[in-house]
């Protein structure tokens, strides 16, 4: 099975395997020793709306879209570099990436942008085109062997773009950064519009670091107001039904048989059936993180080897109770159907029964779908372990954890609006922030989309803090806090 092992890495390893976690704990966007997630102090300017009020935006406007595929172009400006170049403007641009604003060699760094012009104009090109079409053979079988590596990739195009838009914030140019940031957040788009749930993920990380470029425009001292900018992206920003969609349908294309179950076959068909698919879902078990010895989990039942007989199974006797139950047979009628057969009725009919209980939440609002993805992962993990719930372990993506980032990303996106308002709110107040946010008048406030409520808002003096908090989950795993100041003229 190493035309397993890549796509394993990246799909199993950071959508599939935490499929048993009852609490779902994002990756911290900051590394330091805070407990939040997110814990950003911000000093903003008191700053109205320009005019007009959607003078910026940070999304190319859909007539300046062009018709063409972007990612023709994305692919082949890989295959234009050399090993080192590439290595050059991948590595580089981080350096610079990782200094505050006003420290970063402005002249050396504009030098590097130059020399990468071509490339820089080829990515801003690409993010105006009006579809991004990856072209994957989704219609062959073995859809897990699909390997990604393109899109892995386009995280790498991502350091040199950020540069581009820190640089113009450096120098005081907000016109050129929120282009750049146009060319940024439309590139994430693009990488996300893949047909997986991967690209979704690799969409959301480069976004979520163009998220933090849109914070440090907003923090300088003469930024204009990017409330209706951040108004008029959409939400979300990018959407995982495509890659729902996808993953739905997975363990239907990886063993297309099993769909068609109803065909009569000979007992000696339905034992040869049952034990390919008992080969190919051990073997996928078996594929290993990186690193990792090859070992079957502790779920996986033990009493299910591939040559096992059917006859045998400790699951036929519960196998022949969900048949008749699901299917309105009489029992006698069930147990003359061969074993093999019973026992692949009951693992198809139980994996759809546990991934619709498992998708179903995903068409909710975050704050009515977190504790229904929470049931069904509390339902998945104390259920006894049988045969019949292999593939949802197996092949059931972590939808808390996927759709958790999507929030994330919303999560930031909306608090970026409320400190917008604020800025507003302060020009129209002589630099004083509200009392509380129920007092800002000058544009409507949002709700957190996390929790569908009002941001957590406290003022002192020149000093508020906004605070994104899921209920009842630790603010290590997806707190966001931000402490935001007045700067004084």
């Amino acid at each position: 099975m190493a035309r397993l092992r890549q796509y394993s890495v990246l799909v199993f390893t950071l959508a599939l395997t935490s499929v048993l976690r009852a609490e779902d704990k994002p990756p911290a966007a900051d590394k330091s020793a805070s407990p939040w997630a997110i814990d950003q102090s911000l000093t903003i300017s008191p700053q109205a709306a320009p005019i007009p009020a959607l003078k910026y935006r940070l999304l190319p406007g859909s007539w300046e879209l062009k018709d063409g595929n972007a990612v023709p172009i994305y692919l082949r400006l890989t295959h234009e570099q050399s090993d080192a170049s590439r290595k050059y403007f991948t590595e580089t641009p981080k350096q610079w990436n990782a200094l505050p604003l006003d420290k970063i060699p402005t002249e050396e760094a504009r030098k590097f942008l130059q020399d990468h012009h071509y490339l820089l104009r080829q990515l801003e090109v690409g993010a105006r085109r009006r579809t991004a079409e990856w072209n994957y053979t989704l219609d062959e079988p073995n859809p897990i062997g699909l390997l990604l590596p393109d899109m892995q990739w386009m995280r790498n195009y991502t350091p040199m773009l950020i540069l581009q838009a820190r640089v113009a914030l450096a120098q005081g140019d907000f016109s050129a950064a929120a282009h750049h940031l146009e060319t940024g957040f439309a590139f994430s788009q693009h990488v996300a519009e893949g047909p997986t749930l991967i690209n979704s993920l690799v969409g959301y990380a480069i976004a979520s670091e163009f998220v933090g470029a849109a914070t440090e425009f907003i923090e300088r001292p003469d930024a204009p107001n990017l409330y209706w900018a951040l108004t008029a992206l959409p939400r979300p920003l990018i959407d995982l039904r495509p890659g729902f969609g996808f993953e739905y349908q997975t363990f239907e294309k990886q063993f297309p048989e099993l769909s068609d179950l109803d065909r009569e076959r000979t007992a000696e068909q339905w034992d040869s059936l049952l034990q390919r698919t008992r080969t190919e879902m051990r073997e996928v078990a078996l594929e290993p993180a990186e690193g990792s010895p090859e070992k079957l989990p502790d779920w996986f039942p033990k009493d299910c080897a591939p040559g096992d007989p059917a006859s045998k199974s400790p699951d036929l006797s519960l196998a022949r109770k969900y048949v008749a139950r699901t299917r309105g047979l009489a029992a006698d009628k069930v147990e003359m159907m061969p074993p093999a057969q019973v026992l692949l009725l009951c693992m198809m009919g139980t994996y759809q029964d546990d991934r619709d209980d498992w998708y179903r939440a995903s068409y909710l609002p975050y704050p009515q779908a977190r504790p229904l993805l929470a049931e069904s992962i509390k339902r998945l993990h104390d259920v006894a372990i049988t045969e019949g719930h292999v593939p949802a372990r197996l092949f059931l993506p972590s939808l808390n954890n996927v759709i958790s980032r999507q929030i994330a990303i919303e999560r930031r996106l909306t608090a970026l609006r409320v400190i917008e308002a604020l800025r507003m709110h302060c020009a129209a107040h002589d630099g004083q922030l509200p009392n509380k946010l129920a007092d800002v008048t000058e544009v409507p406030i949002p709700d957190d989309p996390g929790t569908g409520q009002p941001f957590d808002y406290h003022c002192t003096g020149d000093t508020a803090t906004l605070v994104s908090q899921i209920p009842g989950a630790p603010s290590a795993g997806n707190g966001q806090r931000y402490q935001v100041t007045v700067r004084k003229n």
